[in-house]
């Protein structure tokens, strides 16, 4: 059965993409954090001290993309909205379950 989506709650989708974004940006900078913390000892005095601040952006990073995501796809959603009015929205195929 085909319909339309015709309408997104832009908190709904901001907060599910944001909380998508910053779990995905946590699994990718621990390794990196490990990485780093490894190289900074091996660096000379100046040039390791961007390495040792490496484990403050596992944990600084994630909020960012949080919040970045979040108010960028409130936006998205927002104009999903605007123009789904105009071009009636997204056609779906949906299938009842038998569950």
């Amino acid at each position: 059965m085909q319909q339309r989506l015709t309408k997104l709650s832009p908190h709904s989708v901001a907060l599910h993409m944001a909380l998508v974004f910053a779990v995905i940006s946590l699994v990718f900078m621990l390794p990196f954090t490990f990485l780093m913390s490894a190289m900074a000892p091996n660096m000379p005095d100046d040039a390791g001290m961007p390495f040792a601040a490496s484990g403050v952006l596992a944990f600084v990073m994630p909020i960012i993309y949080f919040i970045f995501t979040y108010i960028f796809s409130f936006i998205m959603a927002l104009l999903y909205n605007l123009l789904a009015k105009m071009t009636g929205g997204v056609k779906v195929t949906l299938e009842s379950s038998s569950d």
